[in-house]
């Protein structure tokens, strides 16, 4: 459909020259098209290695990560540790542990 319009056009020959069969552009008879580009590199039982750039990415973002944490804990350790002070155990009294008296 292609090759008619273009010679109708006169200035558009060489695109029916690609998209006749045989042409550039055009099926090859014989020539496999099943993985055209994908090939991917199988392994058994073990994972495949990641890409270079995966890894790079994914180690910048972990220590971004703990940076912020770390940086976050230092400069206000009171979101995690809390607002008030600690009480001391050993200022508390039997009774207020509820253990009972000793009745020797």
């Amino acid at each position: 459909m292609a090759g008619p319009l273009c010679r109708a056009t006169g200035g558009l020959r060489w695109l029916s020259r690609l998209l006749r069969p045989g042409g550039k552009l055009g099926p090859r008879p014989g020539l496999r098209r099943a993985s055209e580009g994908a090939h991917i590199n199988t392994v058994y039982r073990q994972f495949s290695p990641p890409p270079r750039f995966a890894v790079v990415i994914g180690e910048a973002s972990s220590g971004l990560m703990w940076f912020w944490i770390l940086w976050r804990f230092w400069h206000d350790p009171d979101e995690v540790l809390g607002h008030f002070p600690f009480p001391d155990p050993s200022l508390w009294t039997d009774e207020e542990l509820g253990i009972p008296p000793d009745d020797e």
